[in-house]
């Protein structure tokens, strides 16, 4: 609750006697029962007393020089405590004039009653102030709880951030001349991507990727059951090898059955697109559930699709997804990739008639231009200019979506260890 007194605080320098009359002659136009007591203190007894400001519910601090500190510490003081005050400094020009945060500027030879006009507007004020007060306290109560949530929150999110990076593979298969480099870039924490290299067999190595929809943790989470449920190869008693490599499209037809089973009468679905190499022929088999087609970018120039129709993953029960084969040739590259990029590098459409700069486009097939870059040197730099293309955008600090391009070589050369022994390329996250 905010006090009852006028509490008039004097320089040492200046004639408490006078200062105080002049407050006593001000005061005596306010007509009513709610006129204030004058409590009087000098400069260095308001400094030195903690509880000066308690009962106070306006205060007049009379100066000799604004400059001091004193005076600098009592401006200070008043408004740490949200004491509505007036300050008066000898030869002041200014009738009435804000003069600090919550401090009006008022000279001693102004008219008394226009300074018990101003005294009791700053005494009106006073209760606003005091449910303030009492408001902003609970909110700094209240912030320090949510700071602690938030801190706890946060570091929750970079456990699981790291926790989905781990369960990505680390290294990739590199058989026959095929090698394998990836760009993985969350748009958050986690990301609802998700991809695997797998080596199959001897000579069959598996690619995959998959999209779940929406961002964050339910996304994130979303994918660890995608890949768990991943079929790729099953044992097979009959067979020569004892077990059998599911075809992409059979792969796919049994993960969209096992999502369908996992609904919890909220529909969750995702895209995806699985391949299968073969390393001695260099023969490529894809599958689709309604992922964005994989490219090939041939060595002689030429960029293919790669077309098999699919629906996507957790919706169409009985779903039949297609499979393409196509012939690679040493030096062609195949990407697959996620559906964020269509975003990545917004462009602008034309200017209108007005002649004003066009809107950003969104969506667009700008990214496709940016793919055509991947062709050229080694893999794993293309895809590094690729991130560096992407930090350039505006915007890169809140990517709208997650970032995935696996990217598949022919006859890449292999990188030798020191001691001899072939090196794997590593999964990059950037």
């Amino acid at each position: 609750m905010p006090g009852s007194d006028l509490l008039l605080v004097i320089d040492p320098a200046l004639n408490a006697n006078d200062v105080a009359s002049r407050a006593q002659t001000a005061l005596s136009y306010w007509n009513g029962p709610d006129r204030p007591a004058i409590r009087t203190l000098d400069t260095q007894a308001f400094l030195d007393d903690p509880k000066a400001l308690a009962g106070a519910r306006a205060v007049w601090l009379a100066f000799q020089d604004e400059g001091s500190s004193q005076a600098n510490q009592a401006i200070e003081q008043v408004q740490e405590h949200s004491v509505p005050a007036i300050i008066s400094l000898p030869g002041g020009e200014r009738i009435v004039s804000a003069y600090e945060d919550g401090i009006v500027a008022c000279p001693f030879d102004a008219e008394p009653k226009l300074i018990c006009s101003v005294i009791r507007s700053l005494w009106s004020q006073a209760p606003v102030l005091a449910e303030l007060r009492r408001e902003i306290k609970l909110l700094r109560i209240q912030e320090g709880g949510l700071c602690g949530q938030i801190a706890l929150l946060d570091e929750e999110l970079r456990m699981a951030a790291q926790l989905q990076k781990e369960f990505m593979p680390t290294e990739l298969p590199h058989v026959g001349g095929i090698g394998f480099d990836v760009l993985w870039r969350p748009a958050g924490y986690v990301s609802g991507d998700i991809y695997d290299v797998v080596r199959l067999d001897d000579t069959h190595i598996g690619l995959f990727i998959a999209d779940a929809v929406g961002h964050g943790v339910p996304a994130a989470l979303m994918t660890v059951q995608i890949k768990q449920s991943m079929p790729m190869k099953k044992i097979d008693t009959s067979s020569p090898v004892g077990y059998r490599l599911y075809s992409p499209g059979e792969a796919i037809g049994q993960l969209n059955e096992e999502m369908l089973k996992l609904q919890s009468g909220k529909v969750r679905f995702a895209t995806a697109c699985y391949g299968v190499i073969d390393t001695e022929t260099n023969q490529l088999t894809i599958a689709r559930a309604g992922h964005p087609y994989p490219l090939i970018l041939r060595a002689n120039g030429q960029t293919e699709h790669i077309q098999p129709e699919g629906g996507l993953l957790g919706v169409f029960p009985d779903e039949v997804f297609e499979e393409a084969t196509v012939q690679l040739e040493p030096g062609d590259r195949v990407l697959l990739y996620s559906d964020g990029f269509e975003v990545a590098f917004p462009t602008r459409q034309d200017a209108g008639e007005d002649g004003q700069p066009g809107q950003q486009k969104l969506a667009n097939d700008q990214y496709a231009q940016e793919f055509e870059d991947l062709r050229n040197g080694d893999a794993e730099a293309a895809l590094d200019r690729l991130a560096q293309r992407l930090n350039m955008q505006s915007g890169s600090l809140n990517q709208r979506d997650d970032l995935t391009v696996v990217c598949m070589s022919v006859n890449k050369p292999v990188e030798s260890s020191a001691n001899g022994d072939a090196k794997a390329p590593t999964a990059s996250a950037a």
